[in-house]
Order: structure tokens, then sequence, then C-alpha cells
């Protein structure tokens, strides 16, 4: 595994330069090396980067296709989960952190947005795709075009997470908007807005219902007790994720596709219509 080489805030300072069109390498480790940070950028800033929009493949933690941009710098409903935005742990591998500028930049002009709608309407029948695994709808217009895109592949089965809850409220407002059927959105937890957005938020069709990150004893992170290898550590672990609820809560192993049969998922089943999902973090 890739460590990353260079801090949080000048990672921060080289995507906002570059998405404001001002680009500059001199906040990047000098290592031109294939596969580094400087070797990814330069190409993205030469027009030669060629990542895939969509991340086909997944990973141990998702095995979906999946979708990012920049976290924080996208995430206009950000609040308290800036402090445990796990989506930062993704930077240490360089191609991850050039694909979340890649895409924030290909959503800011129509061509770019025509080549993310290209690569969503190609992708294949009936799979599961995930918006956004970093990052979040950053605009009115960003929302409006994702969900027209969605309602015109009726086959996918497309979910997420968002705290931009302003944004979702607006287009609901537009006359004639309807929202996709294949759409299922999970509420995070950390949002800026308060309890009366999240109330309005939850009677939306496409909403699932709360997923809430609680803190935990930081023992059962660092023994990976939510993967579920030890019994008694699972056992434990999700004890003391429903220590923080009154009602009752579906304690998320933080794998996507693994906490159900047949490789399906509580965030995007409807059955978990209204139940609280909840996971560890500390």
């Amino acid at each position: 595994m890739k460590a990353i080489s260079f801090t949080r805030s000048n990672a921060i300072a080289i995507a906002e330069l570059i998405l404001n069109g001002m680009p500059s390498l001199s906040l990047v480790p000098t290592s031109t090396k294939r596969g580094s940070y400087r070797y990814f950028l330069s190409k993205l800033l030469a027009g030669t980067w060629s990542g895939s929009i969509f991340n086909a493949a997944g990973n141990s933690k998702l095995p979906f296709y999946a979708f990012s941009t920049l976290p924080m710098l996208t995430c206009p409903g950000a609040g308290a989960c800036s402090k445990f935005c796990y989506s930062f742990s993704a930077w240490r591998f360089p191609s991850a952190f050039v694909r979340q500028i890649a895409n924030s930049m290909l959503l800011q002009t129509e061509e770019g947005r025509g080549k993310i709608a290209t690569a969503f309407l190609a992708l294949p029948q009936g799979v599961t795709v995930r918006l956004y695994v970093d990052g979040d709808f950053d605009s009115v217009e960003t929302l409006a075009f994702w969900m027209k895109l969605i309602s015109q592949r009726p086959d996918l089965k497309v979910y997420g997470y968002s705290k931009s809850w302003e944004l979702f409220l607006c287009l609901s407002l537009r006359p004639g908007f309807a929202w996709p059927a294949n759409y299922m959105l999970n509420l995070s937890s950390g949002s800026k807005y308060g309890a009366a957005m999240r109330e309005r938020m939850q009677a939306l069709p496409i909403t699932r219902g709360e997923f809430i990150a609680t803190s935990v004893n930081a023992y059962h992170i660092a023994a990976r007790s939510y993967q579920g290898k030890d019994k008694a550590g699972w056992v434990a672990y999700a004890r003391n994720v429903r220590a923080s609820f009154a009602g009752p809560v579906f304690v998320c192993p933080g794998k996507c596709g693994s906490c159900l049969p047949g490789g399906r998922h509580a965030c995007g089943d409807a059955k978990f219509k209204g139940i609280k999902i909840a996971i560890g973090t500390h």
C-alpha cells in the first residue's frame, strides 16, 4: 500500500488550484516515478490522463460500480463529518486522488458532463452503481444532471449517501420534476443541516433512511471487529454501536454487498426504508 507523501492541506490546495484553472505542481512531491502523484497529475494537466470515470472493479469494501469526486471541496452540506471523513484516506493512492480531481473537473463543463453521460449510459445491464463514494452533489445543476441520467437507465440499481440536503429539496420543487424510481438515497450523518431539514428529506420518495457514523471503542476499529471474522468481536462491536440508539438499528459491517444474502445491501434495499443503519467510527 502506498502511503500518502504530502499533507492533507497540501493535497486540498493542489486540488483547489487545478479546479480553479491555476494548475501548480509546487506542492506535490518531486518524484516522477510511474504511478506517483506527480506522474498522474502531470498527465491530467497535459490532457493525457486516461483513467476511468467509473471505478468498475471496485475494491475490497465496494464490489459495485462507483463514482467519486473530491471530498469536502464538493460537499456543500458538510458539517461535523469533516472531522472524521474517511474519503481522505483514499488519497494514499495517487490514482484515486487524481480520478477525484478529474471527475470534479468534468462536472464543471458541458463537454465534461457529456463524457460522464456517455460512460454512465454504457454501463453493463442491471449493475449496481454507487454515487458518490467520495465527494457529494455540489449544485442543483449537478444533482439534476445525475437524476436525468439515472432515469434513462431504469435497469441500473443506483444508490448513494448525501449531506447536500438543501439541493435535493430545491430540485424537488421544480415544476414537472420527478425522481427516478431506481435511485435510493441514504442521509449521511455529519451534515451541517438540522432536524427540521432532515425530516423534510425523510419525506422524499427516494430516501431510504439515515446512515449514521457513531463513536465506538477504538479497540473495535483497531481489531477490525466490524468485519465479522471473529464472531465474539463482531457481537461486542455491534452491541457497542447499538448502545448509541434508543430504537432498532442495523449495524453496517463496513463492506458493501456483504450485509445481506446474495450480494444485496441494506443501504440499497427498500425493505430497510426508515431503518437507521449505523457504522462505528472513532
